[in-house]
């Protein structure tokens, strides 16, 4: 796939990974680059994550220093021209069918938009981060993010809304029921009968964090219960708490808590 990723970017492939409507890609530009005149048959989301680069569409043109943020259509026409740092950028590509549903649920996807979004660059990061991780929640991390970042780049200037409708609070039963399984975020959309998009932004609105965060929050919760209140094996507690295994266990508690789950029972029991 990578040969294909390189002739369609022009810039040097880093990680792909295609999760759920969208393919991520994290691309790096040499320093000087010129790409001319091209387009791209999937419309995408562009965040640069370091360097500069001047983008010229028509008569417009944009210049994206990190945190640069360009919504892209399909198959539209443009030029690139990257500075003396050369630059490396986040790609969220969107497949057609689901942009279709997001133009047919009155979400505007028929023009460009340009934006300088601290924001925008902070899920790109995370995104890129992402790009290396396996475990199950990173691919509903991925999905979650890539709806926020698609819901950035179409309305950056949207105001947010005051309190949390009904439907905010089933998705928070239904995670706390289910955390021990890998549903997606379109599945959990599909449930409470709301856009993925706008079940995304407005579940990170609200706690502060993405759906897959939050799961992992959730299975984390369980793990500890479990290492103090039983003398199960690890890897036990590991698999019926929803993670892959005792690595993995230990890998994210370590990330949440900082230590081992050896340590944390031995630690909180003492």
């Amino acid at each position: 796939m990578e040969p294909v990723l390189r002739q369609e970017f022009r810039g040097e492939i880093l990680r792909a990974r295609r999760i759920a409507n969208f393919r991520l890609v994290a691309v790096s530009y040499a320093p000087n680059q010129v790409l001319p005149r091209h387009s791209h048959e999937h419309a995408y989301v562009s965040v640069a994550l370091r360097g500069a680069y001047l983008e010229q569409l028509g008569r417009s043109s944009w210049e994206c220093a990190a945190g640069g943020t360009i919504f892209h259509n399909a198959g539209e026409c443009h030029q690139n021209r990257f500075f003396k740092t050369g630059a490396g950028l986040l790609v969220l590509e969107i497949d057609g069918p689901f942009l279709i549903d997001l133009a047919d649920r009155g979400i505007a996807t028929d023009r460009q938009s340009a934006s300088n979004s601290s924001y925008c660059m902070h899920l790109a990061a995370r995104l890129n981060r992402v790009l290396s991780e396996s475990d199950p929640v990173s691919a509903l991390c991925a999905e979650g993010l890539s709806m926020e970042l698609l819901s950035e780049a179409l309305r950056p200037f949207r105001k947010r809304r005051r309190g949390s409708p009904d439907w905010l609070s089933r998705v928070r039963e239904i995670l706390r029921d289910r955390y021990r399984e890998n549903v997606s975020l379109t599945e959990l959309a599909g449930e409470v009968q709301v856009h993925p998009v706008h079940l995304a932004r407005t579940f990170r609105e609200r706690y502060q964090c993405c759906v897959g965060d939050f799961v992992r929050q959730l299975r984390v919760d369980a793990a500890c219960r479990e290492l103090l209140r039983s003398d199960a094996p690890i890897a036990e507690i590991a698999a019926c708490t929803g993670f892959t295994d005792q690595s993995h266990l230990s890998r994210i508690l370590k990330r949440y808590a900082g230590v081992s789950p050896g340590e944390f029972r031995r630690l909180r029991r003492a």
